[in-house]
């Protein structure tokens, strides 16, 4: 029967011995932020990393180890973009969002304003006859800009969007104004308090461009009428078919200047 002060010196090194040895590393946990997009679209802030929806780095969602990509910050699983929300939202350990983050803040720049050109033709016959040009300094990347082409009450009213891409190239969206004609009872005191609008917009066209480059949208007659009955309403009469380019230029405010000597 072995002694009882034996058994306790053995105990005693068994615990020892296992609380010196070396455990197992727990990995990391994993927790999904979102990252919210100041300037460009998330979209194309994911294209400017150079990163695509089916990219991983290292452990992925079921645990299993993927292929490491140089791409992604260490500790980094998934990046989804999301354009309506403004934000990418990201999954990874703590310290890989913050190198992430890190990179979105360096990345998230400002696209420089623009130029922007645009000259009407209306089409008559085979020929293209000059109608109008207007042009609008400083265009932000995003943000609505309308324009009236043509002279006095024959002016066609535009609206036009630019959204930078990540390859240097721009996604131009471009809309037209439908008047509507004026109910004949907008005057009634019972519409006093009601809004009634004076016109609708066509479903917007987008082209992708350069700098320099024309993006070509046609305006036709087929089309306001089309718009028109999707709310049972009678337009002015549209009978001509009409083209508007737009080019894009760099703002002339950001070109660099000589300094004058002191």
């Amino acid at each position: 029967m072995p002694h009882p002060l034996g058994q306790r010196l053995f105990l005693t090194a068994t615990l020892t011995a296992l609380c010196a040895a070396p455990a197992f590393a727990r990995p990391a946990p994993f927790r999904w932020e979102r990252i919210h997009v100041l300037h460009l679209l998330p979209s194309a802030l994911f294209a400017k990393l150079g990163l695509t929806h089916i990219t991983r780095n290292g452990d992925t969602r079921d645990g299993k180890q993927g292929v490491p990509d140089p791409r992604f910050p260490p500790g980094l699983t998934d990046v989804v973009p999301y354009d309506a929300d403004r934000l990418l939202l990201a999954r990874g350990t703590a310290e890989g969002l913050y190198l992430f983050r890190l990179r979105v803040v360096a990345a998230d720049v400002e696209p420089l304003p623009l130029h922007l050109t645009a000259a009407l033709t209306r089409r008559a016959g085979t020929d293209d006859l000059p109608v109008g040009t207007a042009e609008q300094e400083g265009v932000g990347d995003g943000v609505p800009t309308e324009l009236h082409v043509g002279d006095g009450g024959a002016a066609r009213v535009y609206q036009i969007k630019v959204r930078a891409n990540a390859d240097g190239s721009y996604w131009v969206a471009c809309r037209a104004s439908l008047p509507l004609p004026t109910p004949p009872d907008a005057a009634s005191p019972a519409l006093a308090d009601v809004f009634v609008p004076d016109r609708i917009w066509t479903t917007p066209i987008s082209r992708k461009v350069r700098a320099g480059e024309a993006a070509t949208f046609p305006d036709l007659a087929s089309t306001r009428r089309a718009e028109a009955r999707k709310l049972t309403a009678v337009g002015a009469d549209t009978p001509d078919d009409y083209t508007l380019r737009v080019t894009l230029m760099p703002h002339t405010a950001t070109l660099l200047e000589p300094t004058a000597p002191f």
